[in-house]
């Protein structure tokens, strides 16, 4: 489900880029506002309720993962930092897994581990947001 729904969103990824404007903009550049939005929470519902239903929930990990692809891609187009942000997001887990597993010897509790730095980085967001 994950896999067909990341297919799903590639032919909307500069219809994204659009939506991003706004609402008047993107209808006024001819975008079905309205139903690419209830077409995109669909999308994105199945693919959250197969991913918690696979990993288990990992509240903070998408912060994380698209603060991240945001720095790396350099843009904000959805042409580079969706596939960047699945990409980011699998080496995460599958590294921390790894090194959980094979290094640290633990079983489990990558999700725990995940919420504590995303917390910590929440913060750190919220921190730096209250500077600026």
């Amino acid at each position: 489900l994950v896999g067909l729904g990341a297919v799903a969103v590639i032919p909307l990824l500069r219809t994204l880029d659009v939506l991003t404007l706004g609402e008047p903009a993107a209808v006024g550049l001819g975008v079905n506002h309205r139903r690419t939005v209830m077409l995109l929470f669909t999308i994105v519902s199945v693919m959250i309720a197969a991913s918690t239903a696979l990993v288990g929930p990992i509240l903070f990990f998408g912060l994380i993962v698209a603060n991240l692809a945001y720095s790396y891609a350099g843009t904000f187009r959805h042409v580079w930092t969706l596939p960047a942000a699945a990409l980011i997001g699998m080496v995460c887990l599958l590294a921390a897994q790894i090194v959980l597993e094979q290094i640290f010897g633990f079983g489990g509790s990558l999700s725990m581990i995940i919420e504590f730095a995303g917390g910590i980085f929440f913060i750190y967001l919220v921190l730096r947001k209250a500077a600026r």
